[in-house]
């Protein structure tokens, strides 16, 4: 008692081929660590179109923004304006994606910047009607939004994606359940 368990990230560098040949690891084949964050991936220079063969489920929530969501944008603008960036603003249709992703990840068990079913951030934002995002950070097992943003923040690959100061908008979603318990997402765009 008292003591927390030590946090492991599985950190690399980030590639094109990354987004385009990235497959979702299935809960079993993870490690059993309390907590874990991706590879922060950014937006490749060009991303053909996808179409897919059955319509994607789009939802709206009411304009209250769940207090650990409006802490973590708090956090990446406060990290933004010390590294002389503007602040970015919350985007529905960002908050959208990345809430359905965490959802998606906490239901279904796993823990990729790839659905299961093949979509990728970009897929995903564009679903919600954003087709100009800019990046995706993805973590699992932090209890706190202080405790994410910490993660992110001494990663070089996360921390580039919440100071990339081209960004102008982000989503951050939360998901409960799964393996990990709590899984996060913040998508960047450019507009």
């Amino acid at each position: 008692m008292g003591t927390t368990p030590s946090r492991r990230l599985a950190l690399a560098a980030v590639t094109v081929a990354l987004v385009a040949t990235g497959t979702a690891a299935p809960a079993q084949a993870r490690p059993s660590t309390p907590s874990r964050m991706a590879v922060a991936i950014s937006r490749p220079a060009t991303h053909p179109p996808t179409t897919w063969a059955t319509p994607l489920r789009t939802y709206t929530r009411s304009a209250v923004m769940d207090p650990a969501v409006a802490e973590v944008v708090r956090l990446v603008n406060l990290a933004r304006a010390d590294a002389g960036c503007r602040a970015v603003r919350v985007d529905a249709r960002l908050a959208t994606a990345a809430r359905l992703h965490s959802e998606d990840m906490a239901r279904q068990n796993y823990f990729s910047h790839t659905s299961l079913d093949g979509r990728t951030p970009w897929d995903r934002m564009r679903t919600q009607g954003y087709t100009n995002g800019s990046g995706e950070n993805i973590a699992a097992g932090y209890g706190t939004p202080a405790a994410v943003m910490a993660g992110w923040m001494n990663s070089s690959g996360h921390r580039a994606n919440i100071l990339n100061c081209s960004s102008a908008a982000i989503g951050v979603g939360i998901g409960k359940g799964g393996s990990y318990g709590t899984y996060w997402t913040q998508d960047f765009g450019y507009s």
